[in-house]
C-alpha cells in the first residue's frame, strides 16, 4: 500500500510540474544583417524555479542543431572554442533574458538559432521557436521558367517549373501569372506549389515554384510569367510564351 501511495504521489507531482510548463520566447520574424555587422538575437524565458540553465544552438539546413553556449545563474557557463571569439551571451535572471550576441557576422552565420531552457532541479527542458538569421546584402534572384514535357502533355497534364537562383534574403516569394493575370484569380484551373528557400554555400538562396495545368488548358494559353517579390525590392519576372515551346 505504501509503495502504491508513493507512486500516486509522484505521478501527481509530475502532472503538477507539467501543468506549470516553462516557456521560452524568441521574437517572431527573420533577422537580416550585412556581413561584418553585429546582431543580437533575443530570448525571454519563464520558469517556476530560480536556478536555470540556458542554452543556444545553431541549425544549418536540415543538419542537427549545433551547441553554441550555455549560461547558468551561478557561473559563466560554457562556450566551445569555435564560438568564443564572436558569440557571447549574458544571463539576466531578473529580466529572465539570455540574448545571443554575434560579432563580425560571416556568411556562414546564416542559420536558425534556438534558445533552450533547462530547470536545475528537474529533467524538463523547453526550446524556443527559433530565429532565422540571414547574413548578406540584397540580391535579386535569376529566374528560369521550364515548359512541360511532350511526354507529360500526352498524358493530359502540363507542369511548368520556375527556378529562382542566387537571391537574398530568404523571404523572396514566387507567384505565377497566366496571360497576364494571377493564376489564383484567373480562369485557369491551375495549381501552384512552392518550395522553401534553400541556403547555398555562397550565402545566397534558391527557390522553386510549380504550376500545374490540364494539357487542354495549356494549349489555350498565350504565355505564363513567374514573378519574384521581396519587400521594397524591384520585382523580378520571367515570361515563357507557349508558341516558343516545341512540345505545345
Amino acid at each position: 500500500m505504501t509503495s502504491l501511495f508513493i507512486s500516486v504521489l509522484l505521478a501527481a507531482m509530475c502532472l503538477e510540474c507539467r501543468a506549470q510548463k516553462d516557456d521560452v520566447l524568441q521574437p517572431k520574424g527573420d533577422v537580416t544583417a550585412a556581413e561584418g555587422e553585429a546582431v543580437t538575437l533575443g530570448c525571454q524565458y519563464n520558469s517556476s524555479v530560480t536556478n536555470n540553465y540556458l542554452f543556444w544552438y545553431k541549425q544549418e539546413g536540415n543538419n542537427s542543431p549545433k551547441f553554441i553556449l550555455s549560461r547558468v545563474k551561478l557561473d559563466e557557463g560554457n562556450t566551445p572554442d569555435e564560438f568564443k571569439e564572436r558569440f557571447s551571451s549574458t544571463l539576466d535572471s531578473n529580466l529572465r533574458s539570455v540574448p545571443l550576441q554575434i560579432q563580425k557576422l560571416q556568411l556562414s552565420d546564416s542559420a536558425v538559432y534556438y534558445c533552450r531552457l533547462n530547470e536545475f532541479v528537474s529533467l524538463w527542458w523547453t526550446f524556443g521557436g527559433g530565429t532565422r538569421l540571414d547574413v548578406g546584402s540584397d540580391v535579386r534572384p535569376t529566374l528560369t521558367v521550364l515548359p512541360p514535357s511532350s511526354e507529360e502533355l500526352q498524358q493530359g497534364k502540363a507542369t511548368l517549373i520556375c527556378l529562382a537562383n542566387k537571391g537574398f534574403p530568404s523571404d523572396w516569394s514566387l507567384a505565377w501569372k497566366v496571360d497576364g493575370s494571377s493564376s489564383s484569380s484567373s480562369s485557369s484551373s491551375g495549381e501552384e506549389s512552392r518550395s522553401p528557400g534553400v541556403l547555398q554555400k555562397d550565402g545566397r538562396y534558391s527557390w522553386s515554384s510549380t504550376l500545374r495545368l490540364p494539357a487542354d488548358q495549356w494549349r489555350k494559353v498565350g504565355s505564363v510569367t513567374c514573378e519574384a517579390t521581396q519587400g521594397s525590392q524591384t520585382p523580378v519576372s520571367e515570361t515563357l510564351r507557349r508558341d516558343q515551346c516545341s512540345q505545345s
